[in-house]
């Protein structure tokens, strides 16, 4: 078992059904929808990601 932390920059948005695995962050700002953080992954500040695994949010 592993013990860390998921790091959560100031206003990010964690949405329902999202899984934060320990060594990993979510960068000020951004927006993190239904999704897998694996972890050592980093989410970069300002920006919408979501899916397994975790990719940048397409608008459609």
């Amino acid at each position: 078992m592993s013990i860390d932390t998921l790091t959560v920059g100031a206003g990010a948005a964690i949405g329902p059904h999202c899984v934060g695995l320990p060594a990993s962050g979510v960068g000020a700002g951004a927006m993190v929808g239904p999704a897998l953080v694996m972890r050592g992954d980093s989410v970069p500040a300002s920006t919408w990601w979501q899916g397994s695994p975790i990719a940048a949010w397409a608008a459609t």
